[in-house]
């Protein structure tokens, strides 16, 4: 982003406008190549000497020659607030010139905020004699005088300024206070840290950032560019990137660029813009160092990191030029994260220990220490105690606290132990829709998560909560082959082909598969099933389906098994079952069948979309062998097309297994028939196939199909991301009506 920014531009690197700003900014705005630019209060500008920032010529030499950030008193009668803000001076010899960017605002009103009422560039002009120095600069239609001393060191000036009259934007004064603080070059490595704070999934996580960062040379403009290289530790979000921007005043903008040279976000803002928010560059007392400093100072958008209205990470930045210790945190924690293996549910749990260390070197302890254990993260339940046994997946001991869970102090370079345990309950909740709550079996197994947060007295940015993320990932004993079964449209008195189904119990002992019921399930009159906990032979079937509305009911579920009202039916038929009643041995499989045969009774649309729910013995405090503590979960979700002459074969899924990143997998066909006995038999005229996700397709389909034709789609798999990576195809034909192909493939 260069000096001028437009409302789009901002809006794609997550700013958010404060409300009582953007009406006075609107008068700024003008037409140029159709982009609506406008000028950014109290930021870069050219001069009116026609300056630019990147000159190739030297820098003015001189005691007044730099960048300086300017502070003025308000006046009495409260007409304005604000005035010159900062810019850089040249001298030669006695003569003074430069420029500096202004922002005048009118005070607020009625309990509403300031509104800018002038602001942009100021030319300067100027003498020094001795350590006496007189400014003038012009701001639009107002002029501030300016006369002081600067000090002995050339690090501050300071006096009293007289203004004119601003025409509405206030009023005429004399004999008011203004200083101004040289601010150094923004060149040299950088050591500090990005501290998350606004995103649900990196909140309060420190990230280690190095670099170089250069000023380039100015010739009295208002800013001075700058540029450099950012290198990110332990960082999901990105790993590197290269920084360009300017500064004017202590103001720092930033923009972050991509290896790929995307922008993927910003350092820093313009004063009235938050997430990210504005950073200033200061000395810290004693001026030991300079920092550039700011809350909620940066904002990220990456593919890792994806953002909506707002940046996809927003934090804290602290970086200390020329320093390694201005920025550097209280406490250190290592390592940063924690990652379990994956785990078989009900195994033995398994322990990593996190240290927690005072980095001091030296002086009296860090006390106020506390720390918090979340067993599940973010603004969902999911993974606390678990659904099947209320029994916690992760737990958390440490030497730190005596009593546990009290404040405690560590002295300089002392550490304590926080041991994590991970003893998986479930490897995905119980119920199998994001609608219910939960994640669908194609999801499974779920990501496990939990925090351990330290909070401390101090930090180097405004947050003093430093978090470690835990992470694990649970399997069932059983697994299906496939997470899910989709069937094309079928007509009354039709039924599918049968798609073949197996369980393999891939633990390390034998677990108990229930029989099937003498008679199939059947819904009460009024009301839901409830699942029987623990269950039983003859209470419940091994395998049955149930319809998509599932619900909690305390320690169990409510539910209604898939049976047609009038012909008291399934929908989704079982055959071929030698799963039912058998004890499954480790890395033993058994197999089902599954048919679509639609039911009078059973409407159609919305398109059917229901679970085959496994019932195995359940693991509990007097049943430990042949067991499972998740029985009762849904494994495999059955889905079926809405109502349509289309038929498709072999089925309306396509499963492309795991295949290579950026590289093409096999070929997998789907055929189209057009069913003449469909009770809505017609010619098919296609309008076009919609294809989502890493997938593409090719037909001979054409522009219709008769009753009686067929055509072939071929689909290939090409993975851009590593990890489960669906899709669909949507055949669209007349107006609005579709049929959906489900695609999966796993990329690695």
């Amino acid at each position: 982003m260069g000096i001028f920014t437009t409302d789009r531009a901002l809006k794609r690197t997550g700013y958010q406008r404060i409300n009582h700003e953007s009406l006075a900014l609107s008068f700024l705005r003008s037409d140029l190549n159709g982009l609506l630019p406008f000028l950014l209060a109290g930021l870069m500008a050219f001069s009116a000497c026609g300056g630019k920032s990147n000159s190739s010529q030297p820098q003015g030499v001189g005691s007044v020659a730099g960048n300086w950030q300017f502070t003025m008193a308000a006046p009495s009668d409260n007409s304005f607030q604000g005035g010159i803000v900062g810019g850089f001076l040249l001298q030669a010899n006695g003569s003074v010139t430069g420029a500096a960017t202004y922002s005048i605002k009118l005070p607020p009103q009625l309990g509403g905020g300031s509104t800018i009422c002038n602001s942009g560039s100021a030319p300067i002009t100027g003498t020094i004699s001795g350590q006496g120095v007189t400014l003038t600069a012009v701001a639009g239609n107002q002029t501030f005088a300016f006369t002081g001393g600067l000090s002995a060191d050339g690090s501050t000036m300071m006096g009293t300024y007289t203004s004119t009259d601003g025409n509405g934007c206030g009023t005429a004064q004399a004999g008011l206070q203004w200083s101004a603080i040289s601010v150094p070059p923004l060149t040299g490595t950088i050591q500090g840290n990005f501290h998350s704070s606004l995103s649900p999934i990196l909140r309060d996580q420190d990230f280690p950032v190095s670099g170089v960062l250069t000023q380039g040379e100015n010739i009295g403009a208002t800013s001075a560019t700058v540029t450099g290289t950012l290198t990110f530790q332990g960082y999901p979000c990105l790993a590197s990137a290269n920084v360009t921007g300017q500064i004017s005043g202590n103001s720092v903008i930033l923009q972050i660029i991509a290896p790929n040279g995307l922008n993927v976000g910003q350092i820093g803002a313009p004063s009235g813009f938050a997430n990210p928010s504005p950073v200033i560059f200061e000395t810290t007392s004693g001026g030991q160092a300079s920092v550039l400093l700011g809350t909620n100072g940066y904002g990220i958008t990456t593919k890792a990191c994806p953002g909506g209205t707002i940046a996809g990470d927003i934090g804290n930045v602290c970086l200390a030029i020329g320093n390694t210790t201005s920025c550097a945190q209280p406490i250190l924690l290592s390592p940063a994260s924690l990652t379990f293996p994956s785990q078989q549910v009900g195994s033995a749990p398994t322990t990593q220990t996190i240290t927690l260390t005072n980095t001091g070197l030296s002086g009296t302890p860090l006390t106020g220490l506390s720390l918090l254990f979340n067993p599940q993260s973010g603004s969902t339940s999911l993974f606390g105690p678990s659904d099947f046994d209320g029994l916690a997946n992760f737990t958390e001991q440490d030497n730190c606290a005596s009593p546990a869970g009290s404040a405690f102090s560590l002295a300089p370079q002392q550490s304590c132990s926080i041991t994590i345990s991970f003893s998986p309950q479930q490897s995905c909740p119980w119920l199998p829709s994001i609608s219910t709550g939960g994640v669908p079996p194609s999801l499974c197994p779920h990501p496990m998560s939990a925090t351990l947060t330290v909070n401390s007295p101090s930090s180097a940015d405004s947050d003093t909560a430093f978090a470690v993320p835990i992470s694990a990932i649970a399997f069932s004993a059983i697994v299906p082959s496939t997470p899910e079964l989709d069937f094309g449209a079928e007509a009354l008195t039709e039924m599918s082909a049968p798609q073949l189904l197996s369980f393999t119990n891939q633990g390390s002992a034998p677990i108990q598969i229930l029989p099937a019921l003498n008679t199939p399930c059947v819904n009460p009159g009024t009301g839901v099933l409830t699942l029987p906990r623990p269950p039983a032979p003859g209470l419940i079937a091994g395998l049955q389906v149930t319809t998509g509305v599932i619900t909690r009911n305390g320690s169990t579920i409510n539910y209604n098994c898939d049976s047609d009202l009038s012909s008291k039916q399934p929908n989704f038929q079982i055959s071929a079952d030698d799963c039912s009643g058998t004890l499954l041995t480790p890395q033993a499989s058994c197999s089902l069948k599954v048919t679509f045969a639609p039911q009078p009774s059973t409407p159609l649309a919305p398109a059917l979309d229901y679970f085959l729910q496994l019932n195995t013995l359940e693991c509990n405090s007097t049943t430990t062998m042949n067991c499972e503590i998740d029985s009762g979960r849904f494994p495999v979700e059955l889905t079926a097309n809405l109502p349509s002459p289309l038929r498709m074969t072999p089925a309306a899924g396509l499963d492309f297994g795991t295949q290579t990143r950026g590289q093409a997998g096999a070929p997998l066909t789907i055929t189209l028939f057009n069913d003449p006995n469909d009770p809505n038999a017609a010619t098919v005229n296609l309008t076009g196939n919609v294809v989502k996700g890493d997938y593409t397709e090719s037909d001979n389909c054409g522009a219709s199909l008769a009753p009686g034709n067929s055509c072939t789609m071929t689909v290939i798999f090409q993975p851009k991301v590593a990890g489960f990576d669906p899709g669909t195809i949507t055949v669209t034909y007349k107006v609005g009506q579709t049929q959906t192909v489900h695609l999966r493939g796993t990329g690695q």
